[in-house]
């Protein structure tokens, strides 16, 4: 049964991937960028796997994932009807074939809906049928669930505030609506919102924080020089543990914190500074790191239907191979991303003195 499977299956912690379904075969597609192909320059990133986002490779990244204790993919979901990306609707495909896939019994998968510029749902009757589709895609037993009830994020609760018009009582609305919604199908719902690592909880941010369930980041990075070449990958995570204690210790709600595979986006000629990629026992401690962060602080949790709540967390990312927030295997890798997570998080790492 999978993690989350009806609310009835629970472990002490979660691990969850976010998922980029971003990776067509046809062109123009993300790996050419100015009419090159830079997988021949970044040979290391090529997947094990599939590089391509198709059914053949979902099912061996299923059974991959799961096999070292990875309870759920996080997949993005983008608004099909933004028309400003041409190719909106391939980067949505993951979800389908997560549920065509005949290994899906094997892990969950949750959705997170990613309203970044220029992905923006302003309209109050499009809001309505894009929840009711993710609330057909919660009625899945492999929908993942924490005390009986489905999760979903918001991306960004401040790209959500300005596409409500700047109305916290609009933005609040809208999320009661999918509430609404879901109660209609007989689901409850855990609703996340993103924030930053370190997000201000200024009166806005606080009145949205009442609207939601839960606080998580998706991905973030410390000011640093883009041109200095590759910033050390302790700094990342340094960063990114900095962030869990400030929202353990000030945030308003619940926060799920994120773990930073990696951030190297060189070969989308991306201007932000760059970061060195983990090896083995940097990765290790790493998710020891966040292991602790969770058992030392309450508020590094997802409300459930105990008095303490869910230990879950989410790594920032299976398949980002142009943004370089990898765990999925690859040529330079292998899968020591994925045998660091069974290591530490693993059923027998977990019952061990």
């Amino acid at each position: 049964m999978p993690i989350g499977q009806n609310g009835q299956h629970r472990r002490e912690f979660l691990v969850g991937i976010n998922y980029f379904s971003g990776w067509w075969r046809s062109l123009p597609n993300k790996y050419v960028v100015d009419a090159i192909d830079w997988r021949s320059d970044y040979p290391e990133r090529v997947a094990l796997l599939g590089c391509y986002n198709d059914q053949e490779t979902m099912d061996h990244e299923i059974i991959a994932a799961s096999e070292h204790t990875v309870d759920f993919f996080l997949m993005l979901w983008y608004p099909p009807e933004v028309t400003e990306e041409p190719y909106v609707a391939r980067l949505n495909e993951g979800i389908r074939q997560f549920l065509r896939s005949p290994e899906n019994h094997r892990m969950c998968f949750a959705v997170e809906f990613c309203n970044h510029p220029p992905f923006a749902v302003r309209d109050s009757n499009v809001w309505d049928k894009h929840c009711e589709d993710w609330v057909q895609w919660m009625l899945h037993p492999s929908y993942l669930r924490v005390g009986g009830k489905p999760i979903f994020k918001i991306h960004s609760l401040r790209y959500w505030l300005a596409q409500c018009l700047g109305s916290v009582e609009l933005a609040s609305q809208r999320i009661d609506r999918m509430r609404d919604i879901a109660r209609s199908n007989g689901l409850s719902l855990l609703i996340g919102g993103g924030v930053m690592a370190f997000e201000p909880y200024d009166v806005e941010m606080r009145a949205l924080a009442r609207a939601v369930d839960f606080l998580a980041s998706y991905m973030d990075v410390p000011d640093a020089d883009g041109d200095a070449g590759d910033h050390p990958y302790q700094n990342l995570i340094d960063f990114a543990e900095r962030g869990w204690i400030h929202h353990a210790t000030e945030s308003v709600a619940a926060y799920m914190p994120y773990l930073p595979a990696g951030w190297n986006p060189k070969p989308w000629h991306d201007p932000r500074p760059s970061f060195a990629f983990p090896d083995s026992s940097q990765w290790v401690a790493a998710l020891t790191r966040i292991k602790d962060a969770l058992n030392r602080y309450p508020r590094l949790r997802v409300p459930d239907a105990t008095s303490v709540g869910q230990k879950i967390f989410n790594i920032y990312a299976w398949n980002e191979f142009g943004e370089g927030g990898i765990v999925a295997p690859t040529i330079g890798d292998g899968w020591m991303k994925l045998e660091g997570i069974r290591s530490v998080f693993g059923e027998e790492a977990l019952s061990s003195p």
